[in-house]
């Protein structure tokens, strides 16, 4: 006989458990099934395989390129073409955007041409030479996303041209090739950040020497072996401003620097002046090669230089630049 309500404690009814639903059987088929399975099983082993990866990239560096083999004329002086396309393999562009400094006109011995034409960058070139800068605005007169101006640059000027034409902060390559004042441009710039670098260096200097043309706003290349900066001081500068040396290209012309945020992806272990530093294999100027630090020929003589490895006639190696009504004596500074 069942117990009455009042038989149990409290008055109340007994307890007794729900009624179970019958079990629902998948309605997924066999092969549906594998596949879920399957699913469930690879997915986290391609995650854990993506982590795995991005340790690896930490743990060990990235294969050094080599930027010797991948040195490309297409419009620029030497390889250079080719070295700034490599650079860019490992540095993702973000603006697009190239600074020329010293661009002649535009095509000659260009740094910025290639990617401009081939590459859809966009730039500013700035040209002293008025001639020269009439060439170049000829040559970009129907691309909009170039600007080709006439100015030359000092340390007090530089930024505000850049403000004045449109340069965005994030510009990705700057390029200075002025043959004076090239190292004392580079150091006042700082509200703007290239990712990469091109600095002309004076090949005449090996490293470890330092030598910079003695500032002075009028100096000029007269064609002699008086101009810029040793490498050595270009590298010293570039520390002091967060730049690492990545490359000289096998001429002996141009140095590459990139921000050291992505040295690292280069998977260069030294970079010391010393072991990239490349002499000259080109005649320098009409006074031969290799400053002694007076601004002309470092040899015995000083009236005998070389022009590609020839000897040329003895002639006088001028002391001084002339900027009438001023005579700018000659010196180099070590910085």
């Amino acid at each position: 006989m069942p117990p009455l309500a009042l038989d149990t404690p409290g008055g109340q009814p007994p307890i007794t458990d729900p009624p179970r639903e019958p079990e629902r059987t998948s309605r997924l088929r066999p092969d549906a099934a594998r596949r879920l399975s399957f699913r469930k099983l690879i997915l986290p082993l391609i995650a854990l395989g993506a982590i795995a990866a991005g340790l690896a990239w930490w743990a060990w560096p990235p294969v050094p390129l080599d930027f010797r083999a991948a040195e490309k004329k297409v419009y620029s002086q030497f390889g250079e073409d080719g070295v700034t396309e490599s650079i860019f393999t490992r540095i993702k562009p973000t603006s697009r955007f190239v600074v020329d400094i010293g661009s002649s006109d535009g095509v000659t011995g260009s740094n910025s041409r290639n990617l401009i034409l081939n590459h859809g960058w966009s730039a500013l070139l700035i040209e002293g030479d008025p001639e020269h800068a009439a060439l170049a605005q000829g040559h970009y007169r129907d691309v909009p996303r170039v600007k080709a101006i006439q100015a030359w640059v000092y340390p007090g000027n530089v930024e505000l041209l850049l403000e004045d034409h449109g340069v965005p902060l994030d510009v990705d390559l700057l390029s200075i090739d002025i043959d004076s004042n090239d190292w004392y441009v580079w150091r006042v710039i700082t509200e703007y950040r290239p990712k990469a670098v091109i600095m002309e260096y004076n090949p005449g200097f090996v490293p470890p020497r330092k030598a910079v043309v003695a500032f002075n706003p009028n100096t000029y290349w007269d064609e002699t072996d008086y101009y810029g900066a040793s490498l050595q001081s270009l590298y010293d500068l570039g520390q002091k401003k967060g730049y690492e040396l990545v490359y000289c290209e096998s001429a002996g012309a141009n140095a590459f620097f990139v921000d050291r945020r992505y040295f690292k992806r280069f998977g260069i272990t030294d970079n010391s002046p010393r072991r990239l530093y490349r002499p000259a294999t080109y005649g320098l100027g009409r006074w031969g090669r290799g400053p002694g630090g007076t601004g002309w020929p470092n040899f015995e003589d000083p009236r005998c230089g070389f022009i590609d490895g020839q000897p040329k006639r003895r002639i006088e190696c001028p002391q001084t630049i002339s900027v009438n009504p001023m005579v700018i004596q000659k010196r180099w500074v070590e910085r």
